[in-house]
């Protein structure tokens, strides 16, 4: 079959020739319709991922938009390595339903990082009696731009959007979110919170940035912190390590905790996968995506514009 392949730890993938699916018990063939090239599809790819199981030649992709033998559009996931969804067939043991009407490129687009922010907020929302302020930093990338519009349909008082590309702030303020640049550094943070702690914050930079949020945070003071806080680490566009203030950790009620395949149960994944691609065929959800041909994937893993690379059959 005709797909996308990398023949090594950072090298780009060719289009090409590779071995058909060979699915395996559980395992149901489908045919491609739309696969998303999400910055988790890049770190496998490159071996720089946890999960990575670093066995070249592969075939990247996590997700997408398939047509089982019944012809039935799927959401599909969950592919054994060598194999991946930027191809013309795949082998997977999960296959959900796509609504009636759905756009199968955009729910390709839009599944995994709408459900990096949707899940944790719908566990924060089982913690607390009201979301109150969500911060998030990385708020100008997709993912960050959907987890605006998450928090808001999760019932977000108020959401804090931290970004770098002033022109896409401008976008974050347009879904609802008070937009401030991350290069404005801690001050503009902290005048952004006004006095009140965030209830979640979805970080998907980490360094730096995390860095600028938590000096935010400081305060100064012996008396017992009404605070409630949950720092969610979800990427790291940024740098892989932040170096967290001991003091912060003692003078205000925060938990750092990652989201991720791993610290979030698959029962968990699992449950909310309807709920949320439902939203995205209802068009409760705007996902900017653009879409390339498989062969043009050397194009589509090259491609750093402001929406999700999404490639599609010939």
């Amino acid at each position: 079959m005709k797909a996308a392949i990398i023949h090594g730890a950072g090298a780009a993938p060719r289009y090409g020739d590779f071995a058909d699916p060979e699915p395996a018990d559980g395992e149901s063939e489908v045919r491609m319709l739309a696969a998303g090239i999400h910055p988790v599809v890049r770190s496998l790819a490159a071996g720089a991922h946890y999960g990575s199981e670093g066995a070249y030649p592969l075939v990247p992709g996590v997700d997408g938009v398939a047509m089982d033998a019944a012809g039935t559009a799927r959401y599909v996931g969950w592919i054994r390595v060598p194999w991946g969804t930027l191809a013309e067939r795949a082998a997977s043991r999960m296959g959900l339903p796509v609504p009636d009407g759905a756009d199968p490129i955009v729910v390709a687009g839009a599944m995994n990082p709408g459900l990096s922010s949707w899940l944790p907020l719908v566990a924060r929302t089982r913690e607390v009696p009201a979301l109150g302020t969500v911060l998030i930093v990385g708020a100008t990338g997709v993912a960050g731009r959907i987890a605006v519009q998450n928090a808001r349909a999760l019932g977000a008082d108020r959401v804090i959007g931290l970004g770098r590309d002033r022109a896409r702030l401008a976008e974050v303020a347009a879904l609802g979110a008070t937009p401030v640049a991350l290069d404005e550094g801690a001050d503009a943070v902290a005048r952004s919170l006004d006095g009140v702690a965030p209830t979640l914050i979805l970080d998907y930079v980490w360094g730096a940035a995390a860095e600028t949020v938590w000096d935010a945070l400081a305060v100064r003071g012996l008396g017992d912190d009404d605070a409630d806080i949950v720092h969610v680490q979800i990427g790291t566009s940024g740098r892989a390590r932040a170096a967290l203030p001991g003091a912060l950790l003692r003078s205000r009620n925060l938990v750092v905790r990652g989201a991720g395949a791993g610290s979030t149960p698959v029962a968990e994944i699992m449950a909310q996968l309807p709920a949320f691609m439902a939203r995205i065929a209802a068009g409760e959800v705007t996902a900017p995506v653009r879409a390339f041909g498989l062969s043009q994937v050397a194009d589509a893993w090259a491609y750093t514009g402001p929406d999700r690379a999404v490639v599609v059959p010939d």
